[in-house]
């Protein structure tokens, strides 16, 4: 998520000066979010819904001034938008900061009637991911589980990585073990994997 301030005048909005329902149209590029949404009309805080209504649009969020709206009067708007595309904050962060290259080998795992299992390696391909020092066990706890892995990597949460997959990584070559979305606000954010080291 990011946020933004528009500061202008009424000029700035359709209609005439001085009419009421004069609609301001934002030039966000996500949709805007009521929560920490604040209008003001000349330095005054202006009340949703008897004051001003919202069309929280994916772009160009609607504001109806539902008051008499003269040109001279300044506005400001403060909102929270989500980023275009999920998990840009992670993509920009994390990933620009601290990104490596790694290999993915997807993995398919087949089961024959003597319960013996047989993994076919696909395709190799180069994913950049914020990977966990892998000489250092990971120890993720939750009620009554303790779980520990040779190493934790993190990667964009549209990223393909699943159960078994292959992960080169300096050298040493991991096998997938868990894959858990993280998300934020309602939005996958990241995709957390737990990695040990692969047994062939």
């Amino acid at each position: 998520m990011t946020t933004g301030t528009f500061n202008g005048t009424g000029s700035d909005c359709n209609g005439s000066s001085g009419d009421a329902n004069r609609v301001l149209t934002l030039a966000n590029t996500g949709i805007t979010k009521q929560n920490g949404f604040l209008v003001y009309a000349s330095g005054l805080a202006l009340a949703v819904i008897t004051e001003y209504t919202v069309d929280h649009n994916s772009s160009g969020t609607e504001i109806t001034f539902l008051n008499s709206l003269w040109d001279d009067m300044t506005l400001v708007v403060n909102y929270t938008e989500n980023l275009t595309g999920v998990g840009n904050d992670f993509i920009n962060g994390p990933i620009v900061d601290f990104g490596v290259e790694v290999t993915r080998t997807p993995v398919t795992k087949t089961t024959d009637f003597h319960g013996d299992k047989t993994y076919t390696d696909g395709t190799n391909e180069t994913i950049t991911v914020v990977f966990g020092n892998p000489d250092t066990k990971y120890s993720l706890d939750k009620p009554g589980i303790t779980k520990v892995y040779d190493a934790l990597m993190y990667v964009k949460p549209a990223q393909t990585i699943n159960k078994y997959d292959k992960i080169t990584h300096q050298s040493k070559v991991f096998r997938v073990e868990t894959v858990s979305i993280r998300s934020f606000d309602g939005n996958d954010v990241y995709k957390t994997v737990g990695l040990y080291y692969a047994s062939e």
